[in-house]
């Protein structure tokens, strides 16, 4: 029984992020939204810019740096990987169950500002992951009349 309810309220769940995510695509823009239909679980992140660098923090608490995975596209940086606590086999009786665990997956859309993405400073320390990638200078070119 409580598995069915669970089951039902993931369900309602995903449908209303769905809907807000194609309300939110009528913008025109990318939607700031996750693909909220998957299984995996999107940590928190983080996004600045300072006068030379654009910034992205990730909270990965309890995550083993070889379980994080970060990929660039064209369009968007991914931050991917998993995270699990080790439990003893006895059955257990969760009273709050509040911290994601298994697979997780975070897409940040690149800003319209010309960024180095081939060098970014990636540090991980304390279960925050920091990516910073070099702001670009404007580089304006002279054009002779003739």
């Amino acid at each position: 029984m409580r598995e069915k309810i669970f089951s039902n309220i993931v369900g309602i769940q995903r449908e209303m992020l769905k809907l807000i995510g194609e309300v939110n695509s009528l913008k025109g823009g990318p939607t700031a939204l996750e693909d909220a239909i998957d299984e995996s679980w999107h940590p928190n992140c983080d996004v600045y810019q300072t006068d030379t660098q654009w910034i992205v923090v990730a909270e990965l608490a309890g995550v083993e740096k070889d379980e994080i995975a970060i990929s660039l596209s064209e369009d968007y940086l991914r931050i991917s990987g998993s995270r699990n606590f080790p439990t003893k086999h006895c059955q257990l009786c969760y009273f709050n169950l509040e911290i994601e665990t298994g697979h997780f997956e975070r897409k940040i859309f690149f800003p319209d500002i010309p960024i180095d993405r081939e060098n970014p400073d990636v540090s991980y320390i304390n279960g925050i992951l920091r990516i910073a990638f070099e702001i670009k200078p404007a580089i304006e070119r002279i054009i002779p009349i003739s």
